[in-house]
């Protein structure tokens, strides 16, 4: 009697801790549903808080390294972080090739540079748009010793010349500025050279009639100052554009073109700027982008030009 008692009192034992177990299993179950639901419903702000890729072009010349480039931009990161509500990672790109493949794939959702032209064609045939440009005026200038007898840009012909590499932002503007004066550069004796301060010490020593720069370039800002002279300057061009891929929302685009427009007058604004080495920001045209393009003619008719002209030297 006493063990039928014990095998009973020892099923209701095991039966109500199986009702206690499975109380327990449905009331997690019952928790962890609650919590897929809300992450369910979280999961497009979760979608938005997914980080983007800048990259940072600061054109071939120069010694930093792409880690240098990107140190070099660490304090300007979070002001477009803070604009945009997102983590952006930096990434340098110096070889325009690479850049050209990169922006036609989609690969980056922002694109900082100095040489505008990639930039330009990126707006013009991949729906990229223009946020931002740098303050500081942008040309191209043609110089000559102060004891040079050349005084335009016709007076160029059948001279020697240096520019920056051939298809390189400057090169591009040299040429179309040539073009409009009636000469063909691939018809005169010039020469290229990566980097603009090498530009200008050739000419300082004398190995070449006219020499190529960027109004922005140390050379640029010096020449006249150290007494040299400028011949001939195109029309401003866009300096060191801002522009976002179709990844970022026009609501975005405004609210980061807000914070760069005015970040000179904000604390600390005025340090990041300097040590990115720009003056300030305005709002950029994605029109102006396209025009410049339209001046400059498409890149590979121009290679295509140029290589026909070579051959029927």
């Amino acid at each position: 009697m006493r063990r039928n008692m014990k095998r009973l009192t020892f099923r209701a034992i095991c039966d109500v801790s199986r009702l206690v177990i499975l109380s327990l299993v449905l009331a997690a179950y019952s928790t962890s549903t609650a919590f897929a639901q809300k992450q369910a419903a979280k999961g497009t702000d979760s979608d938005r808080r997914v980080g983007l890729v800048m990259a940072i072009n600061e054109g071939a010349a120069g010694n930093l390294t792409a880690t240098d480039v990107v140190f070099r931009y660490e304090t300007f990161k979070p002001v477009v972080e803070k604009a945009l509500g997102i983590p952006i990672t930096l990434v340098a790109v110096r070889d325009s090739k690479e850049l050209r493949r990169s922006l036609a794939t989609g690969s980056f959702a922002l694109v900082l540079s100095r040489p505008a032209d990639v930039l330009a064609e990126a707006v013009k045939d991949h729906g990229y748009q223009a946020v931002v440009s740098s303050t500081e005026p942008a040309h191209a200038i043609f110089i000559v010793r102060k004891d040079s007898p050349l005084t335009k840009i016709t007076d160029i012909k059948g001279k020697s010349i240096v520019t920056p590499d051939r298809y390189a932002y400057m090169w591009r503007i040299a040429n179309a500025m040539m073009r409009d004066s009636k000469i063909s550069i691939a018809n005169e004796q010039v020469r290229t050279m990566s980097d603009q301060a090498a530009i200008g010490w050739s000419m300082e020593s004398g190995f070449f009639d006219v020499g190529v720069v960027a109004s922005y370039s140390g050379v640029g800002r010096s020449w006249e100052k150290n007494g040299g002279r400028v011949i001939a300057r195109s029309p401003e061009v866009p300096n060191t554009p801002l522009i976002a891929s179709p990844k970022v929302s026009s609501a975005q685009v405004q609210k980061l073109r807000t914070a760069l427009v005015s970040l000179d007058s904000t604390q600390g604004g005025p340090a990041i700027l300097k040590t990115i080495g720009i003056t300030g920001f305005k709002e950029a045209s994605s029109t102006s982008l396209v025009d410049l393009i339209a001046w400059l003619g498409d890149l590979e008719s121009s290679k295509s030009q140029q290589a026909g002209m070579v051959q029927g030297k």
